[in-house]
């Protein structure tokens, strides 16, 4: 394929035109996207220094920005770190899935990202007493789905695209390779 393209396709013979993406890539990325989200969830509670925001954000929002629209390479950062990783930990070759949904989980991703620098800039407006469980719960939500995904390979926007998605909008079509 070409490099803009979001993965790879001619994976599966059923689905010549269907784009794959490799998990274990996918999941190395969450990895490290879980240990971001660790720094995050200390900067909350200990560090409160907004320059961690200030480089997280844009690095967390671009990394799910560009996957989304061109896959883990090569404009993702974390994307590429986490196919080198599988690349290196992986000899036995790439394994296969659907990118579709990973897609969307990645928007999920965007969406959470977005709402954390939303709670950020508006916290000076915000009661002290609310701010911090709100700023706090959008960054553990992160980090428990960054988790599931890399430990587990639970996808949990996957979930939500076969679980509702499918089902709500015409025209999707269910994930089977990706259903729990």
């Amino acid at each position: 394929g070409n490099w803009w393209d979001l993965g790879h396709s001619n994976v599966n013979p059923d689905k010549p035109d269907e784009i794959y993406m490799d998990e274990h890539a996918v999941r190395a990325r969450a990895g490290l996207l879980n240990v971001i989200t660790w720094i995050a969830l200390m900067n909350v509670f200990f560090w409160n220094d907004k320059i961690y925001v200030q480089v997280l954000f844009p690095l967390v929002a671009w990394e799910f920005l560009s996957s989304m629209v061109f896959g883990l390479t090569p404009l993702a950062p974390i994307g590429i770190a986490g196919t080198l990783l599988s690349i290196l930990l992986h000899p036995e070759g790439p394994y296969w899935k659907p990118a579709r949904p990973k897609r969307f989980a990645w928007l999920i991703g965007l969406t959470l990202a977005c709402t954390c620098l939303t709670l950020f800039v508006l916290r000076k407006e915000m009661d002290k007493d609310l701010y911090k469980p709100l700023i706090a719960s959008v960054v553990l939500t992160c980090n428990v789905a960054t988790w599931l995904e890399s430990s587990v390979g639970f996808c949990l926007g996957c979930f939500i695209y076969n679980t509702y998605l499918v089902n709500w909008f015409e025209g999707l079509e269910e994930c089977e390779e990706c259903k729990l």
